[in-house]
């Protein structure tokens, strides 16, 4: 069985970044950034849930440091795609969209 090394980190973010978009009910990421209950709860759910999916397709056991950094740069991903949504909503670029779609 070989180790993960930090080279696949990316492979790892990218996962964990779609199995965090896919929770429902849908994470409220501007809480759990700062810190909760369910971002522990979801940090053993998805680590686990990581660990077990590299092993049995890859045969690759991560190490504890590349699934750690892999989680919170998905949760940082996720966090700072829904800040820049939220700026745009309301930005001149998007206000056409919404009098288009009012119409």
């Amino acid at each position: 069985m070989n180790m993960h090394k930090s080279e696949n980190l990316p492979d790892v973010t990218y996962w964990l970044t779609l199995e965090i978009a896919k929770v429902d009910p849908v994470v409220d990421l501007d809480v759990m950034y700062k810190g909760s209950l369910e971002l522990d709860f979801l940090y053993q759910l998805l680590t686990c849930k990581a660990q077990q999916h590299w092993l049995r397709v890859y045969h690759i056991q991560l190490s504890p440091m590349v699934i750690n950094n892999a989680f919170f740069r998905a949760m940082s991903m996720q966090h700072n795609r829904n800040i820049e949504f939220m700026r745009s909503r309301n930005t001149k670029e998007t206000v056409w969209v919404k009098e288009l779609l009012h119409r």
